[in-house]
């Protein structure tokens, strides 16, 4: 049977942590000492080790995720924790200088909401339980260098929540309540609307590397497949139950669905060489399954393959492989800029 998801995330906000943006309840339970797991592994999605083997791909702080997340902190608090920029209300119709008309403009005062991993991550902007790679960890360290608060203070976006959680897979399972670190779960799909209830204008969904790193199994599902709830064991059935909710949740909300960036082995000198996974897999081959998925959908794709972050460049763009750099952070935020205004 196919998913039978409530309209939580528009009106009711149940399942939610309590925390609203902009000012309103904010919730915050950080600072209690826990990021120091952090410092023995990559946490989050794992640095990629040299051998290419499933196990290889989790350092000691990663690969704990879905039992405790050991080596992320426990605590991060609010869903915008004062990262959210913007106003209220829709612009007014602007035109261009060529006449046409300003999307940029045309979006300015709206909302969106990030369904997504460590990448995606930053200490007290996360909901309450979910695990933070940033600062604490990696080379970003201001908020206003992450893509998504750059997508927002270019574009004069609100963010109502930024549901990403450190090492959080796709995959798992569908039905659990508390635990952030499956995408497709009632939590993770619950925690994306913006105060009391309100429906976001757009929710972007950036996950799928750390289903790569523990080589979750493609699956086949082109996104039109039903999926029974439940322990989900493949990468498609699992994007596709998570849209199925999201969907459902946020009727109004235009979804944007990310493909990966490349991801490096981290066991290797300059310049790194691509990670396969112990299914044969990189990441090119889950971005190619979240593209099936979307287009199957008729739902915009960011390619972020293509967003100048490369296996040569790595050593520049990420930290370690896999988390971005400020400059690795810019790329994916013109991404999806661009394809945000090209709507």
């Amino acid at each position: 049977m196919a998913a039978a998801a409530v309209l939580w995330g528009c009106g009711g906000a149940a399942g939610g942590n309590a925390q609203e943006n902009n000012g309103v309840e904010v919730t915050d339970a950080q600072g209690n000492g826990a990021q120091s797991g952090a410092k023995d592994g990559q946490s989050g999605e794992e640095a990629a080790a040299g051998d290419g083997s499933q196990g290889a791909a989790e350092t000691a702080g990663g690969s704990g995720t879905n039992d405790g997340a050991p080596g992320e902190s426990d605590g991060n608090a609010g869903n915008g924790g004062g990262a959210a920029v913007g106003g209220s209300g829709e612009a007014a119709e602007t035109t261009s200088a060529d006449g046409g008309i300003d999307m940029a403009a045309q979006l300015a005062g709206t909302t969106f909401s990030v369904l997504g991993d460590s990448i995606s991550t930053y200490q007290g902007c996360n909901p309450v339980g979910y695990y933070a790679f940033f600062p604490e960890n990696g080379e970003v360290t201001e908020v206003e260098d992450t893509w998504w608060q750059r997508v927002a203070d270019d574009l004069e976006l609100t963010v109502y929540a930024n549901g990403s959680s450190s090492g959080a897979t796709v995959a798992g399972d569908s039905t659990e309540t508390e635990n952030p670190q499956c995408g497709c779960n009632e939590l993770r799909t619950n925690d994306l609307s913006g105060p009391k209830g309100a429906c976001p204008d757009r929710v972007v969904i950036y996950l799928g590397t750390n289903d790569m790193l523990k080589a979750v199994p493609l699956g086949d599902n082109d996104g039109t497949g039903l999926v029974e709830e439940g322990l989900i064991t493949t990468f498609t059935d699992a994007y596709t139950l998570m849209l199925d909710k999201v969907q459902a949740n946020y009727p109004l909300a235009e979804i944007y669905c990310c493909t990966l960036l490349p991801v490096g082995d981290y066991g290797t000198d300059t310049p790194y060489v691509e990670f396969v996974n112990s299914e044969g897999l990189t990441s090119a081959d889950y971005g190619e399954a979240i593209a099936r998925i979307a287009g199957s959908r008729g739902l915009p794709v960011i390619d972020l393959s293509d967003c100048g972050v490369t296996i040569e460049n790595l050593h520049e763009m990420t930290s370690d492989g896999v988390h971005p750099t400020t400059a690795g952070m810019e790329r994916i935020a013109e991404a999806v800029k661009e394809t945000l205004t090209a709507q």
